[in-house]
């Protein structure tokens, strides 16, 4: 028996239809550091130059709102310690300073998930300077592409408000209890990305999202097609998503080719990335 041939990765979709202004893509992103995730750097950067916008999930430089008081900080009287016993908060406590080097004492009035997302960035390979899309949006800004947020910066701290406190303090706890296995987990999401399979990511973003996959992927992946729709008849245009609201029978793309589009899965023919880009973006512009 012969053995299958490897399938080749599917995060970039070229998007046509009659009547467009022109030909858009739709790129499954990471919000990573990690070097594997820049695999298709030049291929993108490439695409955007063709087309006259460029848009990720919400406008970037808005993105300081996402960490506001008003969104990240817990209401007036809660604190941090509130949630937990004791000896669980002072092994939180010796846990964030260790893998963050930062005094837990400036979070006391934070969201459980502030904390467990600062984690995550430092268990994270940060072999470059700027995460993906963050590289992308930079580029696309210095080649004077109209940038713009498929979702309104609102909408997203609407959607982390609706993220119970008691469900964030058990995330968190759960990070603490099982590290090892967490940041191997983190480790493994960055492999499956770089092999690009629609299918295992979004299975694992189901696993980490659980019983808040509906509104974490599935109600946003329908509110990013009905906008991309709309923009790609406007404009050219480069969307560039979370790779794990791609996949799937409620994905972007299936909701895109209900719609009506054409969407073709764009092969990446350039070799790996080897080393950290430069934070100005300079060697592509």
């Amino acid at each position: 028996m012969t053995k299958s041939k490897k399938k080749q990765p599917q995060l970039l979709w070229q998007i046509d239809k009659p009547g467009l202004p022109g030909t858009s893509y739709l790129f499954g992103t990471m919000h990573v550091r990690d070097i594997r995730a820049f695999d298709y750097q030049a291929l993108v950067c490439e695409k955007i130059l063709s087309c006259d916008a460029f848009a990720t999930e919400i406008n970037l430089n808005q993105a300081e709102l996402l960490l506001s008081e008003q969104s990240m900080d817990l209401p007036a009287g809660q604190h941090l310690a509130d949630f937990y016993s004791p000896k669980k908060y002072a092994k939180i406590t010796r846990f964030f300073e260790k893998y963050t080097g930062m005094n837990i004492q400036h979070f006391e009035n934070a969201k459980p998930m502030m904390l467990t997302n600062f984690v995550t960035s430092s268990l994270l390979n940060n072999d470059q300077p700027v995460s993906l899309d963050q590289f992308l949006w930079g580029f696309a800004e210095k080649n004077d592409r109209i940038l713009l947020g498929i979702e309104a910066v609102e909408e997203q701290i609407a959607l982390m408000e609706k993220i119970p406190l008691d469900y964030q303090a058990a995330a968190l706890w759960s990070m603490v209890k099982n590290v090892s296995r967490f940041r191997k987990s983190l480790l493994k999401l960055s492999s499956l990305y770089q092999e690009g399979n629609l299918a295992k990511i979004l299975k694992s973003a189901k696993k980490s999202t659980g019983k808040l996959r509906k509104m974490m992927i599935y109600d946003r992946n329908e509110i990013m097609a009905q906008r991309i729709a709309l923009l790609v008849a406007e404009q050219s245009l480069f969307s560039a998503v979370g790779a794990g609201h791609l996949g799937g029978k409620k994905g972007i793309l299936k909701k895109l080719k209900t719609a009506g589009f054409r969407l073709k899965s764009v092969p990446n023919s350039s070799p790996p990335s080897l080393k950290p880009i430069k934070e100005d973006n300079s060697e592509l512009l």
